[in-house]
């Protein structure tokens, strides 16, 4: 999968003054498209390519204003209740502008390698003052390989500090040619270790992620890398993984390691989408197995960060 060629990648969000998606004050780059179906995505607004419709049911106030509007006949409204088949939807947009509460909207907006450096460079003094600068995050940045590489140059090019956030599935030689030259920082996900696994909660082996990894690992961006490990309850953070996985980054020569507690806020934004759940748990991670991960991989020699 890769996003279409001399078109730009779909952006699904700009979050500007980010303080969670690396150093200092940030604006976080969300992408649209991914290789990966993990059954816990945080972020499922970014799973595919295209444009999606998203309905915030808790907005809505059935007014009907939307099935009068739509050219397509997708949705209706019963008792109240909109009811929407997204096989008819041609995600026009047409219910975005006809919805009163904005209980809609369309995920997904192109933007020139000029016209999103332009809107990023307007906080490049926040960037300077806090230590911060860009994250490219999505969905898989690098899907858009050519397209990110472009605007990474251009925002280089005026002193702002890049980091990329990876599922690690991308073409490794490409990239290390293109894009890593101009990267400060490199946040590899590192989600289970066993192959099989892998393909049962995220529809793809690890063989490719690996191999990216362990490139990355011989050569002098090391440095650069920190792997992250998102804990998710029953999948991710079951003692066997870790214990692989903690094995596996130190083999590589990694010393630090950055753990994700399980955030169920996504179950929501799947919802939203219309999308169908193969996992589910809405309770946070508890602090007390927060702090059993932490201090498992600190005890196979990692510093969790």
């Amino acid at each position: 999968m890769s996003a279409s060629p001399g078109r730009p990648p779909l952006v699904a969000d700009i979050r500007r003054n980010a303080l969670d998606d690396g150093p200092g004050i940030r604006s976080t780059v969300f992408f649209k498209g991914c290789p990966l179906r993990c059954v816990w995505c945080q972020n499922p607004e970014t799973l595919a390519v295209q444009p999606e419709l998203q309905h915030e049911p808790g907005l809505c106030i059935g007014c009907g204003e939307c099935a009068s509007r739509c050219p397509h006949g997708a949705t209706v409204i019963v008792e109240q209740v909109r009811r929407h088949d997204r096989e008819r939807c041609r995600v026009c947009g047409t219910c975005v502008e006809s919805c009163p509460p904005a209980a809609l909207r369309v995920v997904g907006q192109r933007y020139t390698v000029d016209e999103l450096a332009g809107l990023l460079l307007s906080d490049e003094p926040f960037y300077r003052a806090s230590g911060g600068g860009v994250t490219f995050s999505g969905g898989e940045p690098t899907l858009g390989l050519g397209y990110v590489t472009r605007l990474a140059r251009t925002l280089r090019s005026a002193g702002v500090h890049l980091l990329l956030e990876t599922c690690g599935h991308y073409d490794g030689e490409r990239f290390e040619r293109e894009l890593l030259p101009l990267l400060d920082v490199i946040y590899f996900d590192v989600k289970l270790a066993d192959p099989v696994e892998h393909r049962r909660h995220t529809g793809l082996d690890n063989d490719r992620i690996l191999q990216n990894l362990e490139s990355l690992a011989r050569s002098d961006a090391r440095g650069r890398v920190l792997p992250r490990v998102p804990l998710v309850p029953g999948i991710t953070d079951r003692e066997a993984n870790l214990r692989a996985i903690g094995r596996l980054l130190r083999e590589l020569g990694f010393t630090q390691v950055a753990l994700l507690p399980y955030n169920p806020l996504w179950v929501e934004k799947r919802a939203a989408l219309g999308l169908p759940l193969t996992y589910r748990e809405t309770k946070w991670l508890a602090p007390k197995k927060i702090k059993y991960c932490e201090d498992f991989m600190v005890s196979v020699g990692l510093t969790v960060r």
